[in-house]
């Protein structure tokens, strides 16, 4: 792994909850290691941490307590944070330190503190980069601290819905005032394929084009079809892995 400040980091973000964020982010880090790349998967989406039951873990004994600084070297609970490892997938969540019905009222500073101590002081080991799937929004803040951590790049995850496509705009517009790159767009939950004839149904009505992200340069890498358990496949995501493995090769010349 590289040192600190040269971890590729691939944040995958959205204006708004909903639109398959989480999917996409574990996605994209399960065909990473498939492709024979050690990846780790940060789940900082404190008030919706899904990842863990999306790759089958699950905790079922709530958490008295949640003790942050206990991660910090000389803390009583040591100076790393084990990392869960499915398949090869490196994974560190919020959602590992409470049972899947609890939830964590954090206001945005011990939101950052949260996300800085699952980057930085998580054993991950050899990992060549990492995934990271952010909360619904993308603050300033947010931004500080994973560049603190990596080299940072973004995937921006929209339905083609007008309001999905205005909040995402928004997060756009931060992620350009503290210069991150943006990778390009993912168009999630876009139609549905009828599995008899192949018909193919607009599930949602089409934000007018000047009002989209597409307008405002981002790249739109794929456009996904609704499918039930949302399941995106390496074919989907195509244009996505070769714009995010292109990140991590940059950071490892």
């Amino acid at each position: 792994m590289g040192g600190p400040g040269e971890l590729p980091i691939i944040a995958v973000g959205s204006g708004k909850g909903g639109v398959g964020k989480s999917s996409v982010a574990v996605a994209i880090a399960r065909e990473l290691v498939r492709g024979g790349r050690k990846t780790g998967l940060v789940d900082a989406d404190i008030s919706g941490p899904d990842v863990p039951r999306m790759l089958g873990l699950r905790r079922d004994v709530p958490a008295r307590s949640v003790t942050l600084t206990g991660w910090a070297p000389g803390g009583r609970g040591g100076s790393r944070h084990e990392a869960m490892e499915v398949d090869g997938l490196k994974v560190a969540s919020a959602g590992f330190l409470m049972a899947g019905n609890q939830a964590l009222a954090f206001g945005s500073d011990l939101g950052d503190l949260l996300l800085g101590r699952l980057l930085k002081e998580t054993d991950w080991g050899d990992v060549e980069a990492l995934v990271v799937d952010l909360p619904p929004g993308i603050s300033v803040s947010q931004q500080g601290v994973l560049s603190g951590a990596g080299r940072v790049a973004a995937i921006l995850v929209v339905t083609p819905a007008e309001v999905s496509h205005l909040d995402t705009g928004r997060a756009l517009t931060a992620l350009r005032g503290v210069r991150t790159p943006v990778l390009g767009g993912v168009e999630n939950m876009a139609y549905f394929e009828c599995p008899c004839c192949g018909e193919k149904t607009e599930l949602h009505a089409p934000a007018p084009e000047e009002r989209t992200i597409w307008a405002g340069g981002v790249e739109r890498l794929a456009r996904l079809p609704f499918r039930p358990g949302g399941t995106m496949t390496a074919a989907d995501l195509a244009p996505a892995l070769d714009a995010v493995t292109a990140h991590i090769d940059a950071a490892f010349p």
